[in-house]
């Protein structure tokens, strides 16, 4: 359960639909990446969808969990 610092709400729930995160990313001149902001598409049905701004620092940790387990694919 990975939980919103801002909030104390979980970000994404362990048994939670695949979601869409859109983050924007800054490299640098010395090959370092920088989370600008992070923001996440909520489908509550096939008729409703909302984008919410969430901790880019959550998404982060998100992230580099994953990375650290192995689960982290990128397409």
């Amino acid at each position: 359960m990975i939980v919103d610092m801002n909030t104390s709400k979980e970000l994404f729930a362990r048994n939670a639909r695949p979601k869409v995160v859109y983050a924007k990313f800054t490299r640098d001149t010395s090959g370092n990446y920088t989370m600008e902001r992070a923001r996440v598409l909520d489908e509550v049905n096939q008729h409703s969808r909302t984008i919410r701004q969430v901790n880019k620092r959550t998404v982060a940790r998100e992230l580099r969990l994953a990375a650290d387990n192995g689960r982290l694919l990128v397409a």
